[in-house]
């Protein structure tokens, strides 16, 4: 894969994480809409569910756009080898759309939870042409 191919790449994965965590940091924390859908669900009977469930969400987001920066500070694109840091941005993103994806489910959202499913898959595929073991041009 081409190193530009790789860059773009994880600037792609630091655009979708990081606008979406400075969305949730800079609004009320957690939203009304989002109270209002989980309510009624199993994360709305839990103390402090609903809060919690959007912070870690929204932290979770933050940290895969802060990871994904460390990988290209440190020119991960630029090697087939160590690959460490793309690689826990990678495993990060895949569990925050399994709690996504888990989420839209348990509130009978099946329409978006098809779409994190799709993010989900879409991401793998992502990691796989990533984590290719073929030289970097």
């Amino acid at each position: 894969m081409k190193k530009i191919d790789k860059l773009l790449i994880l600037l792609l994965m630091i655009a979708l994480s990081l606008i979406t965590a400075l969305h949730k940091f800079t609004g009320d924390l957690p939203p009304e809409w989002f109270v209002k859908q989980f309510s009624s669900s199993l994360i709305g009977k839990i103390p402090f569910g609903i809060p919690a469930s959007y912070f870690i969400i929204s932290s979770l987001e933050l940290a895969i756009a802060i990871v994904f920066i460390v990988s290209i500070v440190k020119k991960e694109f630029t090697s087939t080898d160590n690959l460490k840091f793309s690689e826990i941005g990678f495993n990060l993103s895949l569990i925050l759309f399994l709690i996504l994806f888990f989420g839209s489910f348990l509130i009978e959202n099946y329409e978006n939870g098809f779409i994190d499913f799709g993010y989900f898959v879409f991401t793998i595929f992502l990691k796989n042409q990533f984590n290719k073991k073929e030289e970097c041009i």
